[in-house]
């Protein structure tokens, strides 16, 4: 385990499921819908096959967020409707919409510990909170939880990469060894900070989302991996 009090000045927070629940409404509308295609006799393995495929190409064309997962539930049933003996349940799947929309436009489960440790934290670093996806949505959650009272800024980006991370050095004239990324996702926030000379502190999420999840690269001392977001106490 690293430690790197007085090391660092600035600190990077993921939002979505590092700093509160996320991804959990997801599995829980694709459930719901996976069930409703399947009892009119669908493979499941071929449904999520569908979906994955259909996933990547949204994400490329229209990028992250609710509605564009929406998107996909209301083009993948209207495909399954057409091959279907008898017509699908479009109640059901409304019924499935409004559940998962409802969950964004409320105020974010946080997970414990998070304003105990952000507390903490602040005035000893910079701290600033780091997210990608729909602007207006992402910003939504991190007013509604408050949690934009704790830090200094966010920022809200389409794509969590390289490139974004060693923008954001640039922009603010940051330099890479006195900055660290905190986040569940290895893919969005552990390795490109690490690519990008930061150290990194990954927090797994027992749900992380599967587009997000890849080997942690060669971190040269770099990286550490904590089981709590209470425990960055013990490293910060």
């Amino acid at each position: 385990m690293i430690n790197i009090k007085n090391r660092v000045k600035q600190i990077l927070f993921d939002a979505d499921d590092t700093l509160w629940e996320n991804n959990i409404y997801y599995l829980e509308a694709n459930r719901d819908f996976f069930a409703l295609i399947t009892e009119n006799g669908f493979e499941k393995e071929e449904i999520v096959k569908d979906f994955d495929n259909l996933e990547m190409k949204v994400i490329r064309k229209r990028g992250y967020g609710s509605i564009n997962y929406v998107y996909i539930l209301e083009e993948l049933f209207k495909k399954y409707n057409n091959h279907s003996k008898s017509k699908l349940d479009y109640g059901r799947l409304q019924e499935i919409k409004k559940r998962f929309l409802e969950h964004p436009l409320q105020k974010p489960l946080i997970f414990k510990d998070v304003v105990k440790t952000l507390n903490y934290l602040r005035g000893k670093y910079n701290l600033f909170i780091l997210t990608k996806g729909d602007q207006e949505e992402q910003s939504g959650k991190i007013v509604h939880s408050e949690l934009d009272k704790l830090v200094d800024d966010y920022f809200v980006v389409p794509e969590k990469n390289d490139r974004e991370y060693r923008r954001i050095l640039e922009k603010f004239s940051w330099k890479a060894h006195e900055t660290c990324m905190v986040g569940n996702s290895p893919k969005s926030d552990i390795n490109p900070a690490l690519r990008s000379g930061m150290y990194a502190i990954h927090i797994p999420y027992r749900d992380t989302w599967k587009v997000d999840i890849e080997p942690i690269i060669s971190h040269n001392g770099y990286f550490t991996i904590l089981k709590s977001f209470s425990e960055l106490i013990t490293v910060l």
